[in-house]
């Protein structure tokens, strides 16, 4: 089965924490909220105000907040700015050739792979990620179909 770090996946809480109020926090106070230590939760917020998720601002008063609405950050946008521009296998990136291109058949199968993924990630927002948190899973049924 295919794995995110756990750092995208801290990225992910986060990013769900910052959505529910909408106002500046302190890296103290997501660390706190979300159950993590803050120099993981302040390199998460560094690589997520890079990416243009958040936003931040310096001083007294200061702290993150989202850069953007929602529902217009998807997972895909959240797993770039933590673990780059990645692929499911070395072949399925644009821009690797491999040695074994020649004789290999399955490079295209996975590229279609790794493009039906890329897909679902970018059409699951945080807006439709915390949805789905808040309401009953046997009430929102989810198809892959929806995706891809």
């Amino acid at each position: 089965m295919l794995k995110i770090s756990r750092l995208t996946d801290y990225a992910t809480m986060v990013v769900l924490f910052l959505q529910k109020d909408c106002k500046l926090e302190s890296s103290e106070h997501i660390a706190q909220a979300v159950g993590l230590e803050i120099p993981t939760v302040s390199k998460v917020l560094k690589l997520l105000t890079k990416a243009q998720i958040l936003s931040s601002v310096r001083g007294v008063n200061g702290g993150y907040q989202l850069e953007r609405d929602i529902a217009d950050i998807s997972l895909y946008d959240v797993v770039i700015a933590i673990e780059g521009n990645t692929a499911i296998i070395e072949c399925a990136r644009a821009d690797h050739l491999c040695s074994q291109e020649e004789g290999c058949d399955a490079r295209t199968g996975w590229q279609q792979v790794n493009s039906d993924i890329k897909n679902i990630l970018l059409n699951m927002t945080i807006k439709r990620m915390a949805e789905l948190n808040g309401d009953s899973m046997s009430n929102l049924p989810i198809m892959i179909k929806d995706y891809v």
